[in-house]
């Protein structure tokens, strides 16, 4: 598998590199943007693997959201008002998390070009993106799918072509290089 890599969009520089990382809202049922994003449809698309296009049927403007998988959280920010008013949550990320979880857009990860259909059992939403920058795509595939996520190491191995003594190899250097960092 090669591994992807994000080249920002010259029409926003700067998108993608320190966004806060998200959390669940104590009130999205009750949230305005939470109850937009569950109503709406949305007719836009993916720009890139980092970056979606966001056009809620009730609004006239479209906005690009950022919306990818990094370490072991989600990144997301928004060029809309509301995001920076509702804690990361306007009604375009919302929709974005609406659409994920009921398996209607994937999420890829920028550091193991993994494709995710729906969020996985790993996914810390308030993580620090940056955590896992020590290790290597492959390592970090195999720490997030064997030890944080469902794989067993052979059954790893073989979704992935690889000697399950590779796996184990990669696994035991990624803990070594995350030592109290899970």
């Amino acid at each position: 598998m090669s591994s992807r890599t994000f080249s920002p969009s010259d029409d926003l520089p700067g998108m993608v590199g320190g966004p806060p990382t998200l959390s669940m809202p104590a009130d999205w049922t009750l949230s305005t943007a939470w109850q937009r994003a569950q109503r709406e449809s949305d007719d836009g698309g993916a720009v890139n693997d980092a970056e979606r296009i966001v056009s809620l049927s009730d609004g006239d403007d479209f906005h690009r959201v950022l919306w990818a998988l990094k370490g072991r959280t989600l990144v997301a920010e928004c060029d809309c008002a509301g995001h920076k008013y509702h804690g990361g949550w306007c009604a375009h990320v919302a929709s974005l998390w609406w659409q994920w979880v009921r398996g209607s857009i994937v999420v890829a990860h920028l550091d193991t070009g993994r494709e995710y259909p729906a969020p996985p059992s790993w996914l810390r939403l308030d993580d620090d993106p940056t955590a896992y920058e020590q290790l290597t795509p492959a390592e970090l595939d195999a720490l997030l799918s064997c030890d944080l996520g469902s794989f067993g190491v052979r059954e790893f191995a073989r979704y992935t072509d690889r000697a399950a003594g590779t796996i184990g190899n990669l696994l035991a250097d990624a803990r070594e290089k995350t030592e109290g960092c899970r």
